[in-house]
Order: C-alpha cells, then structure tokens, then sequence
C-alpha cells in the first residue's frame, strides 16, 4: 500500500514538472529503480511519457527568434565614451588663437561572427561619417538638431583556410602593425588585406601584412562618367617578435613597412570630383594640403617589453617613417607654389618609454589589465612635411597636422575589469618654420599651428 502511494506521487509530481527540471526528473526516476519502488518497465515508461510532454511544452513557448543554422559562433560587442576635452593653439604668422572646452561622447556596436571552421565577418557600426573620429560633441546642433547619425565602420568578411594564413575584404580593421604618429587608430581600410604568420619556435615567429586600400575616385566616375583613374594604397609587412624567455620575456618586436600609390600624380580628387595638382604646405584649409603625390614609405615600428619586477611591467617603443620620394615631394611644391623650404622634411621619428601593473609578462605581452591596474606612456615625436600621408596621421595627439615636434602622454587606470579611466596630454610646436604652415587635414584648430596644447580625460564602459 505505501509503495502504490508512493508510485502514485511520484507520477503525479513529475506529470507537472518543468522541462527546465529534466535532467532531475531523470535521476529521481532512476533512484527510484534502484531503491525498487519502481520496476524498470515503469520507470521507461514513465520516462516516455515525460519526454513527450516536455517536447511538446517546449513547442508552445519556443523563441520566434531564430539564428542561422550556418552560424557557429557570434559575439555583440562594443564601448560608450564619455570626454572632457580642452584643446588650445597659436596662429603662426598671424595672431589668431583658439582656445576651446568640450564635452564629448562615442558609441560603437559590433558583431563578429565565425561561419563554419575557415569563414569568419565583422560589422560595427559608429558615429565619425569620416572616420577619423569616432567622436560627437554634447550639444552639438542644439535642441533641435542633437541626435546623431551611425555610420558603417566594419563591415568585412574573412576567410582562414589554413592556420597560417588569413584574407579579409571589404571595409576593415588597418592590417598593419603601426603607431598613431602615422596612422590615426579609428582609420579603417576599404579593400582587402592578407596576413601570414610563421612560428619559427615557441619564442620567435615571422609575420606579413598588407593589402590594397582604395583611395577617391570611383564614385566620381560613375556619377559623372568623367575619364578619372582610381587611386589606391598599396602596403605591405613583415614583422618578427622574439621572446627571450617564453614565460618571463622580455620580448621584442619590430617591422618593415612599404607603401605607395597609384596613380598619384594628379593628387586627391575632392569631394566636387576636382584634383588637387600636387602637394600644398602653405595653404591652411586647401585641398591640396591632403594630396597624395611623391608619397614611397618606409616605416619601421619597434616595441621592447620586460618586467621591471613581479607586478611592474615597462615598454620602450618607437617609429620611424622616411619618404623616398621625399624630394621630389618638396619639388613639386617649389614647383607649383614656389614653396622653398623644408629641405631635410622627408623622416619622421616617435620615442617613448611606458609602465604599468600587470599580473605577470604574458599580460604585459598582450596588453591585459585588470581592476586595479594602471598603465602610462610618454613620448617625443617629429614628424618632417614631407614625411608622411597627411590623411592618416592622428587627429587628437597633433590634430591631423604634420610639420609639428613635441611631447604626448597617455594615462590609464581600470576602474572595474571593463571600466576605465584615461588621461591623455600633448604639447606640440611647429618643426620647420621655413615651411610656413603646418599642412594636414583641418582638424579641429583649423590654423596653421605655433603651438598647441590638447588635454583629454575619459571614461570608458566595454562590453
């Protein structure tokens, strides 16, 4: 009798269970077996029977958002930054000043995806329709006009056939190992990039990278059906890391950089589909300050990295740029705008020495903090006129100029393991006066620079 009633309750507790408890139900009937109070033709029974239901419950309450059957693997992330900003500067040649204080903020939203074992795609959205700033300022436009638009940053698809090689096309992440003295972080490439990598031993590898980046061009031929050639950036890498102890480094790492354009001659085609002829050092503002011809670089990055002791990590970290056609660069504006100076212009140079806390090397190698930790960097760098691609170098440290020299420092500390908190400063001066000017895209100052001083404090949420 105690046993039918126990069958009894027991049958009746699991005829309402949830689905979530199946793996429980499945245990209590099998202890219920070993104990006899159920025969084993009950207990499969019984099994069956729960089963069924449980498939059937789980039908009414399924999801009507589904993901594709080709998706293997896919992960949201992104960042929201907020920044106060003080950024101040001196006209040369002139008596105009700047001196500005702004409240700013930045929102990226990304998806990666893997597809099967070899495919792989990234798609991130951003404010910055011209991406060399992700940024917007609070208030910016009014009450009227202060909501921002999202624009495409990535939108790239890759394939990894083998594990030591990797191909990317459409817009993507910049493939090259590089400092911001020649490339602005935000800047991504349109085109396609390769990279290979070979382990030589657990301690040392040898890596290539480059691709093709398009430049301006096409969209002015095809809406206007004029006989213009596209432009493109073509670049490639190799690079070694070698670990002097795999565990305990130190490590170091460097590269060999070459890059050119096509069809460069006529410079960059504007936005109302006009060239500017060549290069302009003189003239804030004009469009040729941007043009792109006589540009054949040699970039060598360069980083050491050691523990000082258990807890302190330090980084020694440089980039040198040097413009083959430097000369003819400078010819060509003596040519066309008379523009005589800037004769030793064609090399440019960064130098800078960080330390921070990380738990032990291989956080340090990989650049991994945590809550707690604290990082900072400080550096020298002058960059000649004709040294380097004025489109790409950064536009907060320098504000997108080149013919500037001075120091930048660069502070961190982590709030919570994806909370932090940065502190960003630079004081820069103007390199070779015979120029005239600091040439680069506007910016923010807009001015042909004396000096300047740039102060950023952050705070950044990742996810």
């Amino acid at each position: 009798m105690k046993t039918n009633l126990i069958k009894v309750l027991v049958m009746s507790a699991l005829a309402f269970s949830l689905p979530v408890f199946s793996d429980t139900t499945e245990d209590l009937v099998n202890t219920l077996v070993t104990k006899g109070i159920l025969t084993e033709d009950e207990a499969a029974l019984l099994t069956k029977k729960h089963a069924g239901e449980t498939k059937a419950r789980d039908q009414k309450v399924k999801s009507k958002l589904s993901i594709s059957k080709y998706l293997d693997e896919g992960k949201l992330y992104g960042d929201i930054r907020v920044r106060q900003e003080w950024r101040s500067a001196d006209e040369y040649g002139g008596n105009d000043s700047i001196d500005r204080s702004r409240q700013r903020y930045k929102v990226t939203l990304g998806f990666k995806t893997k597809i099967s074992e070899n495919w792989f795609t990234d798609l991130a959205l951003a404010m910055g329709s011209k991406g060399r700033s992700d940024n917007a300022t609070l208030g910016g436009g009014g009450y009227a006009e202060a909501k921002e638009e999202i624009f495409v940053k990535r939108a790239m698809l890759g394939w990894n056939p083998t594990a030591w090689l990797t191909l990317q096309a459409g817009r993507i992440k910049n493939p090259l190992y590089t400092k911001p003295m020649i490339w602005d972080k935000d800047l991504t490439w349109d085109g396609v990039s390769w990279k290979t990598k070979y382990k030589i031993s657990k301690q040392t590898s040898i890596s290539t990278t480059g691709g093709v980046n398009t430049m301006q061009g096409d969209d002015t031929q095809s809406r206007e059906s004029t006989d213009k050639n596209s432009q493109y950036q073509l670049s490639a890498q190799v690079f070694g890391k070698h670990k002097f102890d795999a565990k305990s480094g130190p490590s170091f790492k460097t590269g060999l950089t070459y890059t050119m354009y096509t069809n460069s001659d006529g410079g960059v085609y504007d936005k109302d589909g006009n060239t500017a002829q060549v290069f302009n050092p003189s003239a804030e503002g004009n469009d040729a300050q941007t043009s792109i011809n006589d540009l054949s670089l040699i970039e060598i990055p360069a980083d050491y990295k050691m523990m000082v002791k258990p807890g302190l990590g330090m980084t020694v970290f440089g980039d040198y740029a040097y413009n083959i056609d430097g000369d003819d660069r400078r010819k060509a504006a003596i040519d066309a705008y008379g523009i005589d100076g800037g004769s030793d212009d064609s090399s440019a140079y960064m130098l800078g020495i960080g330390f921070g806390s990380y738990k032990d090397f291989k956080a340090l190698d990989k650049g991994k903090q945590k809550k707690g930790d604290w990082k900072g960097n400080l550096w020298y760098q002058e960059v000649g006129t004709y040294s380097v691609d004025p489109n790409h170098v950064d536009s907060d440290i320098f504000d997108s100029k080149v013919n500037l020299k001075g120091i930048a420092f660069k502070g961190q500390y982590m709030i919570e393991d994806n909370v932090k908190f940065n502190i960003a400063y630079a004081h820069g001066e103007i390199n070779d006066k015979s120029v005239g000017c600091t040439p680069g895209v506007a910016g923010d100052t807009k001015m042909c620079i004396d000096t300047m001083d740039l102060l950023q404090l952050d705070v950044t949420y990742k996810w």
